[in-house]
């Protein structure tokens, strides 16, 4: 039976439960957390989805808090890459965010000239699947990071 992407899998006799992200011949590259593994189809088992991870309820002073449950932004760091080789991978960040669902992300790329800067913002105002690209923040050093909203 195929294993779409997308698909929970366990890797045989442990625990961890990663997700599909890509599929070349016979293996699977499969996102654990932050870890991102290749392995052979028959190292896997399809699971169910996990259940979300339960909130913590805090009582602050008679006030029910609930804390939030946060993914982290996923974080490209393009330091040493000239802009060929840069936006194609760029390309597959995004492509690899949106199947993991995630909704921001931060690029790094540097101050220098700019040059590699220019190249990603053009390229991520012009890609379909971008919603908004952040260029000024002061929470975030900017001239050395893109934030992109997906």
């Amino acid at each position: 039976m195929p294993i779409p992407i997308g698909s929970y899998v366990r890797i045989k006799n442990q625990k961890a439960i990663g997700q599909v992200v890509a599929i070349e011949l016979h293996k699977l590259l499969i996102a654990v957390g932050k870890l991102h593994l290749y392995l052979p189809l028959q190292a896997v088992e399809v699971v169910e989805a996990p259940l979300p991870i339960q909130t913590k309820g805090i009582q602050a002073k008679g006030i029910a808090v609930r804390a939030p449950y946060t993914v982290a932004d996923p974080i490209l760091d393009l330091h040493g890459f000239n802009k060929t080789q840069a936006l194609p991978v760029v390309e597959k960040f995004l492509d690899h965010s949106l199947l993991l669902g995630h909704s921001r992300l931060k690029i790094i790329h540097g101050q220098g000239k700019g040059i590699l800067r220019s190249a990603i913002r053009s390229y991520l105002k012009a890609h379909p699947f971008v919603k908004k690209v952040i260029l000024q923040s002061p929470i975030y050093c900017m001239n050395g990071m893109t934030i992109v909203e997906i």
